[in-house]
Protein backbone atom coordinates (compact mmCIF):
# COMPACT_ATOMS: atom_id res chain seq x y z
CA UNK A 1 0.00 0.00 0.00
CA UNK A 2 1.44 3.48 -1.16
CA UNK A 3 1.79 6.14 1.70
CA UNK A 4 -0.80 8.39 0.38
CA UNK A 5 -3.68 5.13 0.43
CA UNK A 6 -2.03 4.53 4.09
CA UNK A 7 -2.50 7.99 4.80
CA UNK A 8 -6.38 8.56 3.68
CA UNK A 9 -7.05 5.03 5.61
CA UNK A 10 -6.07 6.25 8.73
CA UNK A 11 -7.34 9.73 8.75
CA UNK A 12 -10.76 8.06 6.80
CA UNK A 13 -10.78 6.34 10.13
CA UNK A 14 -9.54 9.30 12.39
CA UNK A 15 -13.09 10.64 10.55
CA UNK A 16 -15.33 8.16 11.57
CA UNK A 17 -14.04 6.87 15.09
CA UNK A 18 -12.03 10.13 16.04
CA UNK A 19 -8.56 11.12 17.68
CA UNK A 20 -8.13 7.33 19.05
CA UNK A 21 -8.86 5.42 15.74
CA UNK A 22 -6.75 2.48 14.88
CA UNK A 23 -5.78 1.23 11.76
CA UNK A 24 -4.96 -2.02 10.54
CA UNK A 25 -2.15 -2.98 7.82
CA UNK A 26 -1.39 -6.41 6.13
CA UNK A 27 2.53 -6.44 6.82
CA UNK A 28 5.13 -9.38 5.59
CA UNK A 29 6.99 -11.66 7.93
CA UNK A 30 5.71 -14.45 10.54
CA UNK A 31 4.73 -13.60 14.28
CA UNK A 32 7.56 -14.14 16.42
CA UNK A 33 8.26 -13.91 20.02
CA UNK A 34 6.82 -10.51 20.28
CA UNK A 35 3.33 -9.33 20.08
CA UNK A 36 4.18 -6.04 18.09
CA UNK A 37 5.59 -4.90 15.22
CA UNK A 38 7.09 -1.64 13.50
CA UNK A 39 5.19 -0.42 10.32
CA UNK A 40 8.96 0.01 8.82
CA UNK A 41 12.28 1.18 10.05
CA UNK A 42 11.87 3.99 12.88
CA UNK A 43 8.18 4.24 12.11
CA UNK A 44 5.23 3.60 14.71
CA UNK A 45 5.21 0.31 16.73
CA UNK A 46 1.82 -1.60 16.31
CA UNK A 47 -0.09 -4.77 17.81
CA UNK A 48 -0.08 -8.11 16.20
CA UNK A 49 -3.60 -9.01 15.22
CA UNK A 50 -3.79 -11.88 12.86
CA UNK A 51 -1.40 -14.14 11.73
CA UNK A 52 -2.22 -14.98 8.38
CA UNK A 53 -0.09 -18.21 7.67
CA UNK A 54 2.34 -17.33 5.20
CA UNK A 55 0.76 -14.01 3.77
CA UNK A 56 2.37 -11.84 6.66
CA UNK A 57 0.55 -10.08 9.76
CA UNK A 58 -2.06 -7.98 10.20
CA UNK A 59 -1.04 -5.28 12.53
CA UNK A 60 -3.22 -2.55 14.35
CA UNK A 61 -1.61 0.43 14.63
CA UNK A 62 -2.63 4.07 16.18
CA UNK A 63 -4.08 6.00 13.28
CA UNK A 64 -2.92 9.33 14.69
CA UNK A 65 0.88 7.96 15.07
CA UNK A 66 0.57 6.78 11.18
CA UNK A 67 -0.61 10.06 9.88
CA UNK A 68 2.17 11.96 12.16
CA UNK A 69 4.76 9.61 10.82
CA UNK A 70 4.27 9.55 6.89
CA UNK A 71 4.00 13.73 7.18
CA UNK A 72 7.23 13.80 8.86
CA UNK A 73 8.59 11.63 6.60
CA UNK A 74 6.78 13.38 3.39
CA UNK A 75 8.37 16.74 4.79
CA UNK A 76 12.25 15.13 4.88
CA UNK A 77 12.03 13.93 1.26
Amino acid sequence: MSPSKMLFHCREQMRLRGQDAEAVFMLPGKWGKRDTRRLCPGGPIGKIVMDNFGDGLAVMFRANDVVKFLETVKEEA
